[in-house]
C-alpha cells in the first residue's frame, strides 16, 4: 500500500476493512511506514473514529446525498472522514481540500460534490442509537436488559494502552486491577520488558481463578495464551487448549521470549479433553459485543440471531469445561460480550442441568453494569465489556 500522508493511508485502510479486522490492518500498515508517532497516531485516530461513529457520520451527510449507495466506496469514505474531522472541530480550510484532492485523483467529476457537501455540513439531531452508531436491534435488547444505553458511550471513546506485568516493573501508572498498568510511551517490544498488552477486564477473568504456585490450571479456548502467560508468571502449571494451531504457535514463540512455560494442546473443545484440574477457565468464543471500542467494525457485522447461535456453542464448551473440573475445584466462565444470551442465559441453562456446581460471589473491582447470576462489567475508562461467572464444583465426599 502506497500512501503519501496519514489521510491517504486512513482512506486506503477503510476501503480494505470489510475484508478483515481493523486492528490487524492498521498494525501491518503502520509497521511499513517510517513516520513520526504523531502521524501514525492520526491514522489510527481517523480510522477508529470513522468506524466508531459510522452511523452518525452517514446521518450528518444524509441531507446532502440523496443516493449515497451509488457513490464509489472511495468517495463515500472520503466524505465520512471529512465529516469526522468536521465533527471533531477541524476548520474548513484544513479539512476540506485534502479530501477533495483524494477524490480528484480517481474520480475528478465527483471532486466538486465532495467540496460542496463537506462545506455544507451542519449539526443535526440524531436518534440515540444512530448517535452511538450501534445496530438498532442491539440497542433494543440492551435497553430491555440493562435499562439504558448510558454505558455504550464508552465504546466510542479512546482508551489507554493497558499492559499486564509478567515480572516486576517500575515507573508505570497502575491500572484498575493488580498487575495491570497503563503504558504511555510508543509501541515497543513488550515481551523484552516483561509486559503483555492486555485489557484489565481480560486479565481479571484469569485472576478470578486465584491460581497458586505449583497448581495445575486448564486454559480452555486459550488462543495464543495471554491468560496462560499470567498464570505461568505466577508459578502455576498451565495447559492451554485451543482449536487454532496458528494462534498457539504464535503463543509458543511469545512464551519462549518471555521465559515462561506453557503447554499447548490443539483440540476441538466441544469434545471432552483427557485431563482434569481444580482450576479451569473457559474464556469462550463470543459475539464480542464488549469489544466494540477496540474492534468497532464488529458492530456492523453482527446479526440479531448471532448471540443465540454463539450461546449454543458456549453451552457445549461449558460441558467440556465442567467435565474437566475436579471436585472441589473452581470453574470460571467468561465472555467479552454483554448480551443476555451469552452471559446469564448460558449460566441459567448450565446450572439447571448441573446441580453439582454452585455460583460463588465475585468481588469485582471494575465498574459493574449488572450483577446477579454472575457479573457484567461496563466498558468504561478503556475497559472491555465482560461477563464473568465463578462456579465451585461440590465435593461429593463433603
Amino acid at each position: 500500500m502506497r500512501a503519501l500522508d496519514p489521510r491517504a493511508l486512513a482512506l486506503a485502510l477503510l476501503l480494505e476493512v470489510e475484508g478483515g479486522g481493523v486492528q490487524q490492518l492498521l498494525d501491518r500498515a503502520l509497521d511499513r511506514v517510517a513516520w513520526p508517532e504523531r502521524d501514525k497516531a492520526y491514522v489510527t485516530h481517523l480510522v477508529y473514529g470513522a468506524l466508531r461513529r459510522l452511523r452518525l457520520l452517514d446521518h450528518l451527510l444524509a441531507p446532502h446525498l440523496p443516493r449515497p449507495e451509488k457513490l464509489p466506496p472511495l468517495v463515500r469514505w472520503a466524505l465520512r472522514l471529512g465529516a469526522l474531522e468536521w465533527l471533531l472541530g477541524k476548520p474548513d480550510h484544513a479539512r476540506v481540500s485534502p479530501w477533495v484532492e483524494a477524490v480528484k485523483g480517481r474520480y475528478p467529476r465527483l471532486a466538486g460534490l465532495v467540496n460542496a457537501v463537506l462545506r455544507r455540513l451542519a449539526p443535526r439531531e440524531a436518534p440515540e442509537c444512530v448517535r452511538l452508531s450501534l445496530p438498532d436491534w442491539l440497542c433494543e435488547r440492551w435497553r430491555g436488559f440493562f435499562g439504558s444505553l448510558d454505558f455504550a458511550e464508552g465504546f466510542n471513546e479512546p482508551a489507554p494502552l493497558f499492559v499486564t506485568a509478567l515480572r516486576k516493573v517500575e515507573g508505570l501508572r497502575p491500572g484498575p486491577v493488580p498487575d495491570s498498568f497503563v503504558f504511555e510511551g510508543p509501541k515497543t517490544d513488550f515481551s523484552a520488558l516483561g509486559l503483555q498488552p492486555q485489557n484489565p477486564a481480560s486479565l481479571f477473568a484469569a485472576q478470578l481463578l486465584e491460581a497458586q504456585r505449583g497448581e495445575k490450571v486448564l486454559d480452555l479456548c486459550g488462543g495464543a495464551g495471554l491468560k496462560a502467560f499470567y498464570w505461568a508468571s505466577q508459578g502455576a502449571e498451565v495447559v492451554s487448549y485451543d482449536l487454532n494451531p496458528k494462534r498457539q504457535e504464535a503463543g509458543r514463540r511469545t512464551a519462549e521470549k518471555l521465559g515462561l512455560k506453557v503447554a499447548y494442546r490443539t483440540q476441538d473443545l466441544t469434545l471432552p479433553i483427557p485431563e482434569r484440574a481444580k482450576k479451569v477457565l473457559l474464556d469462550a468464543p463470543c459475539t464480542g459485543t464488549g469489544t466494540f471500542r477496540a474492534h468497532p467494525e464488529r458492530r456492523y457485522r453482527l446479526a440479531p440471531e448471532d448471540p443465540a447461535r454463539m450461546a449454543e456453542l458456549q453451552r457445549r464448551l461449558l460441558e467440556t469445561a465442567a467435565s474437566a473440573t475436579e471436585e472441589g475445584g473452581v470453574l470460571v466462565y467468561a465472555v467479552c460480550s454483554l448480551t443476555e444470551e451469552e452471559g446469564e442465559g448460558v449460566a441459567r441453562s448450565f446450572l439447571a442441568g448441573h446441580p453439582e456446581f454452585r455460583p460463588e460471589p465475585i468481588a469485582c473491582p471494575l465498574p459493574v453494569l449488572r450483577e446477579g447470576l454472575g457479573v457484567y462489567v461496563a466498558p468504561e475508562g478503556g475497559l472491555d465489556g465482560f461477563y464473568y461467572l465463578r462456579l465451585r464444583k461440590v465435593d461429593s465426599r463433603a
